[in-house]
């Protein structure tokens, strides 16, 4: 059987940029994905949760599953 958890992200302002102005990232989405990799998870992917006016995605959701 499959286990399949989810953990929500948020963007980060990180600075003003060109054209849409204010610049955000998510700042700590690699070490997150990094850690449960070495936890035995699989990356399966995101959803975005909250979307800003502009189309940017403010929330992603990111999916891992592993064998129970």
């Amino acid at each position: 059987m499959k286990k399949v958890e989810f953990v929500r992200v948020t963007a980060e302002l990180s600075g003003f940029g060109l054209g849409k102005g204010i610049k955000s990232e998510f700042a700590s989405i690699e070490d997150i994905i990094k850690e449960r990799i070495e936890d035995g998870w699989s990356y399966m992917g995101y959803v975005p949760v909250v979307t800003r006016g502009t189309g940017d995605i403010e929330t992603l959701s990111l999916i891992f599953q592993r064998d129970e």
